[in-house]
């Protein structure tokens, strides 16, 4: 007789966000004496991306790219108009985000995140500063756009939104848990 898992169903809530390129703000309260430096990578291969998605997302359902074609992966992330940062704490990755220009003149923060082991220490409202930075610097986007869920930490849409971002959209979803992928890499 084979043994059938029960699958778990989640219910959560994404919200979509966007903030006009001139209306940046910078945060003020940010320490400037952490350790820290960002690594912009060229079309990063695939390994390394993974790496610091899974670390980021493993208590927060970030499965997507586990589920993708590599290929499909690959592709976004040798896309010219596709930028990762690593966010670098005493020499070791912590953390990262993905600028995507695809749209302009949207530019879409894809994914950001930090490592479990240092999140709470105002390294969030950094990073943010460094996406503005980035963004304003390459000076083709007129709004940045990102989107967050009820799965993903609880200081992400406060942090989104201190940082200035709206809200223009939320919808409601369902999604199988992904307990069974956490250390698949690819179907």
């Amino acid at each position: 007789m084979q043994h059938q898992e029960e699958s778990i169903v989640l219910n959560y809530t994404v919200s979509y966000l966007s903030l006009e390129i001139e209306d940046i703000k910078f945060f003020k309260d940010v320490s400037g004496n952490h350790a820290i430096s960002f690594l912009k990578a060229i079309s990063p291969d695939t390994s390394y991306f993974l790496y610091l998605y899974k670390e980021v997302g493993r208590k927060y359902e970030w499965t997507d790219w586990l589920r993708s074609k590599k290929s499909k992966l690959e592709s976004f992330l040798t896309d010219n108009n596709v930028i990762l940062y690593s966010l670098i704490l005493r020499g070791v990755p912590k953390g990262f985000f993905v600028l995507d220009y695809r749209h302009i003149p949207i530019c879409d923060l894809a994914y950001f995140g930090l490592f479990n082991d240092v999140t709470g220490r105002g390294l969030g409202k950094f990073m943010i500063n460094r996406v503005f930075e980035e963004v304003i610097k390459r000076g083709d986007a007129k709004t940045l756009t990102v989107n967050t869920n009820t799965l993903d930490h609880k200081s992400a849409l406060p942090l989104y939104q201190k940082a200035g971002f709206n809200i223009y959209k939320t919808e409601i979803h369902k999604r199988s848990a992904s307990s069974q992928l956490e250390n698949k890499e690819y179907l």
